[in-house]
């Protein structure tokens, strides 16, 4: 992908946007749980359930190709970056149902990329709760669906990142080269956050600092150093949070200094511009460069950045600046060149 000139037609790759096969296996007749599953509501709708419960409603954005390329092209976007929707991550379900879950939507992703592989890049999805079946997966992702990595949620059913029991995960996404997108789910205050949107408002940053946190003070980050990980959400809450963190490492009894300085690690990760806010973006980039953040929108949802990349426009970027988080950081990290 060749860089065009800056401006509101300019091109984009949109990183953080969700999918789902518009059919699911009917894990729930062979596993316990409240399984994803989808009941058509009209030609081109379905809602999406969690066992008999309602959790989302959908339209054909999230399965149809055509319907995406016609809101890509009207919003100049030239390439989506195409993963599932995180209710699907299913970690407290059982493993061996997941990974057939997993497997299902992985493999239509691939699908997906290889009719249009101009257009789409695709992310996969794997059973956490089994690390070994998920390094595994990693690994067919890549060398088999040719997808270029994964998404994951920022917990593992409480289980932090920086566990023990995944570092056979984590040393298959530095080997493969697999580029990991951290989604927050099951978020910290779940049980607190369900009144005024704070669930998401709130509660998702948050979870996705005490994720990167994890992450660099666990000493994941410097045990693989290979890996290429992305913030959803502009690194949520991490940049407000991040001198607490490293004044709470000097200050607090029994803590174990990181490798680096925490601020050290912010180029080891990189970032959507989904922030909502022109000057948020522009403190990001300043934060950790051009080079480390990408448009990301969260298509095809009502939370959606629409005009996708509108808030990168607005921030007030240096041309080179602009071009790097629009097309070309994305370009580098997700081989699109």
């Amino acid at each position: 992908m060749s860089a065009s000139p800056v401006g509101s037609g300019a091109p984009r790759v949109d990183v953080h946007t969700h999918a789902i096969p518009p059919q699911l296996p009917r894990l729930a007749e062979r596993y316990a749980g409240s399984w994803p599953s989808l009941v058509a509501t009209g030609p081109c709708t379905a809602d999406l359930l969690l066992g008999e419960d309602f959790f989302r409603a959908l339209d054909d954005r999230c399965w149809d190709a055509r319907r995406r390329i016609e809101d890509m092209d009207a919003e100049q976007v030239a390439v989506q970056v195409v993963s599932p929707i995180p209710v699907t991550f299913s970690y407290r379900l059982p493993a061996d149902g997941v990974t057939e879950l997993a497997r299902v939507q992985n493999e239509w992703i691939a699908e997906l990329v290889r009719d249009t592989p101009d257009r789409f890049v695709g992310l996969g999805t794997v059973a956490l709760q089994d690390p070994a079946a998920a390094a595994s997966s990693v690994i067919e992702c890549i060398t088999t669906f040719g997808l270029r990595g994964i998404e994951i949620g920022s917990n593992v059913d409480g289980l932090a990142l920086d566990d023990p029991a995944l570092e056979d995960f984590w040393a298959a996404c530095a080997d493969t080269g697999a580029v990991v997108l951290v989604h927050p789910w099951q978020v910290l205050g779940e049980e607190r956050l369900g009144r005024h949107g704070l669930l998401y408002s709130v509660g998702m940053p948050a979870e996705t600092a005490a994720a990167a946190a994890t992450l660099m003070l666990g000493g994941v980050l410097d045990r693989h150093p290979a890996l290429r990980v992305v913030l959803a959400h502009g690194g949520g809450a991490l940049l407000a949070m991040l001198p607490r963190i490293e004044r709470c490492l000097t200050m607090l009894p029994g803590m174990t200094p990181p490798a680096l300085a925490p601020r050290e690690y912010l180029r080891r990760f990189w970032y959507d511009s989904l922030v909502y806010d022109p000057g948020t973006v522009h403190s990001l980039v300043r934060a950790v460069g051009a080079d480390r953040v990408m448009v990301g929108s969260d298509y095809p949802f009502p939370i959606a950045e629409r005009p996708v990349g509108s808030g990168v426009l607005a921030a007030g970027l240096a041309d080179e600046e602009q071009t790097a988080v629009l097309t070309g950081t994305a370009a580098d990290l997700f081989g699109l060149r």
